[in-house]
């Protein structure tokens, strides 16, 4: 942008300039050719009147002298006269021609947007200064302000805000993306409406109240398995003494969760819930706490045996009996390792809300793939064993003998 700028500057400044050259030349002539018709003139005249030929010389001498001194004016001092003053007004003219222009592009072209994301580029591979954070912050307000309804300019600075603890101005702008959102943006509005009620709760010093509360519940209304807004939500009907339905909101959050940190500290404030639920008299069913597992037995027949190596890789996995095909859990093996007895539980799992405990029944794999890939393909032995309960006790064996064609 820069040298656009210099570029249009340069054919703006010639564009000043070549009038200036041009028209000294252009004046110099024009009065050397006046100067030359006045002499003209008045030589005749003098030719045709009575005076003697000894005044007439003397005149014509003085014409003469008149004429050269004339010429030498255009030349010198006009020509001084005009550089002197033209010169001035040419650079003047150029001075505010590229003032304005930037000026103009400041406010009108999109120098403030291409700086703000060339500052989000730079915050997506390393940490931004506080500095740059303030500007940026700066940029992302004043394009959200030209482009009102570019509501991702807003979007982005509410986050920026939070982060960086200014929770009363995040919320103030939350509450504007929020009012101009549609009601079919159902997903941008749960999202808008959990941050809302996480900045007003922190920039109350962390005191819930119901209008928060109400926020989140709606939030979960339009997204039920939002994770954000239910743990946000557990946490305020916590504050607000709403117990059981803190529990409520966390055994959601807590059943999509494998077996992390995460999970065991969020199990700590479900437990610190039921204390209270039972401090009120109530009674709280945590049977659905117990992670669940399922022990396989995994054999090879004679006929896979005879036709694999001992190599080949074995994956062993359990995926939800209706609903998407992602595994609920996978182990990997290898042939030489079989017959063995694994587990199959919820730290397997390989995505949030993906895991044993979130599907009553499932179907057991097992396959063995001459490739290495996970996809099964022609050539691979497998075995399957629908369905199985998620709460199975005993141990289920599967023997891998069938061939894919």
């Amino acid at each position: 942008m820069i040298w656009a700028l210099l570029l249009l500057s340069l054919l703006l400044l010639m564009f000043l300039l070549v009038p200036v050259w041009h028209r000294d030349k252009a004046d110099d002539l024009y009065q050397s050719e006046e100067n030359l018709r006045l002499y003209q003139e008045r030589t005749d005249e003098l030719a045709a009147s009575d005076l003697d030929e000894e005044q007439k010389q003397a005149l014509q001498l003085e014409l003469d002298r008149e004429f050269l001194a004339a010429n030498s004016g255009v030349a010198t001092g006009q020509k001084n006269a005009s550089v002197r003053y033209r010169w001035p007004v040419a650079a003047g003219l150029f001075v505010v021609s590229v003032g304005a222009t930037v000026l103009l592009y400041q406010q009108w072209g999109a120098a403030n947007e291409l700086r703000a994301t060339e500052l989000l580029e730079k915050a997506s591979q390393v940490e931004l200064t506080q500095p740059e954070r303030n500007e940026l912050i700066e940029r992302l307000a004043v394009a959200g302000d030209k482009q009102p309804d570019n509501i991702e300019w807003n979007y982005l600075r509410g986050r920026l805000l939070n982060a960086n603890g200014d929770f009363a101005q995040a919320a103030d702008v939350f509450a504007d993306i929020l009012v101009v959102l549609p009601q079919e943006a159902t997903a941008d509005r749960a999202a808008t409406m959990t941050l809302l009620a996480q900045a007003r709760f922190f920039a109350a010093d962390q005191k819930a109240d119901d209008s928060m509360y109400q926020l989140l519940k709606d939030a979960l209304e339009l997204t039920p398995g939002n994770r954000q807004a239910l743990g946000m939500a557990g946490m305020l009907a916590f504050e607000l003494k709403d117990y059981q339905g803190a529990i409520n909101y966390w055994r959601q959050l807590w059943l999509g969760m494998g077996d992390s940190p995460e999970a065991q500290m969020l199990a700590q404030g479900i437990l610190r819930a039921v204390e209270h639920v039972r401090e009120q008299g109530g009674e709280v069913d945590l049977s659905w706490m117990k992670r669940t597992e399922i022990k396989v037995l995994v054999d090879l027949s004679p006929a896979a045996k005879a036709a694999v190596d001992p190599a080949d890789t074995v994956f062993v996995l359990a995926r939800a009996l209706s609903g998407p095909p992602m595994p609920l859990a996978v182990q990997k093996l290898t042939v030489a390792q079989l017959p063995l007895v694994i587990t199959l539980s919820d730290a397997q799992a390989m995505a949030p809300g993906m895991n044993l405990s979130s599907h009553e029944q499932v179907t057991l794999v097992a396959r063995i793939s001459k490739s290495g890939q996970p996809m099964p393909q022609s050539g691979d032995w497998q075995i399957e064993q629908s369905p199985v309960s998620n709460h199975e006790e005993n141990l289920i064996k599967l023997t891998i003998s069938e061939l894919l064609p």
